[in-house]
């Protein structure tokens, strides 16, 4: 029933292909009805009236219309429609078979159009149609941001002017807009650089922090009265009205929580020195082409820091606590995933817990999970008490062979599912250093005491639960190991990850 009720879109996506089928087919036809009474023109047989290309009503107009009527829908609408059939069968056909086998949801499948609009080399757009079908098939748990930022990333590797025109574009469209929402309430948009944009929003989340607990106002609310404060040279002011109000919003106050705020963005050495064109990662948005880093690096209030991965080869935990990561890791870590691991979650990765997925052993490190990039990643505060505090819930860490990083979250229903870690583009080398480390397994044999002095419970219960959890993943192991040898003698090539 869970997989029914989570995953049922997959039919709303064979039905839309389908759709788009007919309309396709349909267009497909006008347009060679159009071009043979174009020719017939040019060889001087008929009256002209083939010459549809150059008026206002051309075929795919007309095909629209007819749809519009049918469908009950505005001209607009329509033609948008059409417009996503023909990228469905003409620009990226192999996306477009992902959306009839069910991998992509109907808004998953409008992104990925979005994101290779601007390609207009018919062979870099078949190569990049290709390369992200496939890796869509393979990363494993999708979301309507992981479906965006996979095109995006390709896209940005293989044709940079496609997303330097975005950047460009934006850059001249610039502007303020005020629209009328009600008769008491406008919406205010203002267009900028994706970098300033975040900043900002930082910026007005720094500022509503200050207010007390009991300020009445959603966080919606309070964002929107800030953001005015700030243009208009007005105070933000808590709105609870209590006499013992505990609000932190002074001049000195915001500053302190202002002056904390940093943007962060992972790029590879190569790329700011000009040499290579990968691009980067910016923590809440997602891949930014490499001119757009380097432009980021050249900003007066940018600073740049080294991130050494042959470090980790000597150290990956602290000197004097061995649960906290050194900075190092820390970094790549939030790096390699990029948001919250959990599969769904969008959080970005500097605002998570770094989260041991084998629980570390206070008491004795050596049979817990290690401080270590094969057991490490990120995880909102929800999702990591998620983990922690309810049953049911388990999640394990994989290296493949390859040195690809896999993520793996099964639900209460056991119902599994895996995922890449989303940027291992950007730092394939994570995966590869080695781990001095044993895997733990959670069936070290537990010491026997004398029946009439010992208490009945061995050990406490949080230790029992990561026990039981070290063993479920043991044995999940050991069944995948099982399957892919069965599955070996069967097909060379299978598609699955080489685990």
């Amino acid at each position: 029933m869970m997989l029914f009720a989570a995953r049922a879109d997959s039919f709303h996506g064979l039905v839309l292909w389908h759709r788009y089928r007919a309309i396709y087919d349909l267009a497909s036809d006008r347009i060679a009805e159009a071009n043979t009474a174009a020719d017939a023109v040019g060889n001087g047989v008929g009256d002209g009236g083939g010459d549809v290309f150059t008026r206002l009503y051309d075929p795919l107009c007309q095909i629209a219309a007819s749809y519009a009527v049918v469908a009950g829908v505005r001209q607009c609408t329509a033609e948008r429609f059409v417009d996503e059939a023909l990228a469905c069968f003409d620009r990226i056909p192999a996306i477009g078979r992902l959306l009839r086998d069910g991998v992509l949801t109907p808004f998953w499948f409008r992104r990925a159009i979005e994101q290779t609009a601007l390609i207009d080399d018919p062979d870099i757009l078949a190569f990049i149609d290709t390369e992200a079908a496939h890796r869509l098939t393979t990363i494993g748990g999708l979301t309507a941001r992981r479906v965006e930022n996979t095109i995006a990333h390709i896209v940005a590797t293989h044709d940079p002017d496609a997303v330097t025109t975005t950047r460009e574009d934006t850059r001249t469209q610039k502007k303020v807009l005020t629209t009328p929402v009600t008769d008491t309430v406008s919406e205010l948009i203002i267009t900028t650089t994706t970098e300033d944009a975040a900043l900002c929003t930082d910026t007005i989340d720094a500022v509503i922090a200050g207010v007390c607990r009991h300020d009445p106002r959603t966080k919606g609310e309070r964002r929107a009265d800030a953001a005015v404060a700030r243009l208009t040279g007005t105070p933000f002011v808590c709105a609870c009205e209590r006499p013992d109000c505990a609000a932190e919003l002074s001049d000195a106050d915001v500053a302190a929580r202002c002056a904390s705020i940093v943007l962060h963005v992972v790029v590879r050495q190569e790329t700011l020195d000009g040499t290579a064109h990968t691009p980067a990662l910016l923590d809440g948005y997602g891949p930014i082409s490499a001119a757009h880093v380097r432009d980021l690096a050249k900003r007066p209030d940018a600073t740049t820091r080294d991130l050494d991965l042959g470090k980790l080869l000597t150290r990956t935990a602290q000197r004097g606590n061995p649960y906290r990561p050194t900075a190092v890791l820390d970094t790549a870590v939030r790096g390699l995933f990029g948001t919250c691991s959990w599969v769904g979650c969008d959080r970005p990765a500097w605002r998570c817990d770094l989260d041991h997925v084998t629980e570390y052993n206070h008491r004795d490190p050596g049979s817990g999970g290690p401080t270590c990039a094969c057991n490490l990643n990120p995880k909102c505060r929800f999702h990591h008490g998620l983990k922690t505090h309810t049953r049911g819930w388990l999640d394990d860490q994989i290296i493949d062979a390859h040195g690809t990083i896999w993520t793996e979250i099964t639900t209460p229903e056991g119902i599994t599912i895996r995922r890449q870690a989303a940027n291992t583009w950007l730092l394939p080398e994570l995966g590869l250093l080695p781990c001095d480390h044993n895997t733990p397994t959670g069936t070290t044999r537990r010491t026997t005491r004398h029946a009439e002095n010992a208490p009945k419970r061995t050990r406490t219960r949080l230790e029992a639960k990561h026990r039981y959890r070290m063993q479920q993943r043991a044995i999940n192991r050991r069944h995948r190991e099982t399957d892919q040898a069965l599955a070996a003698l069967h097909s060379t090539d299978d598609g699955l990850p080489p685990f």
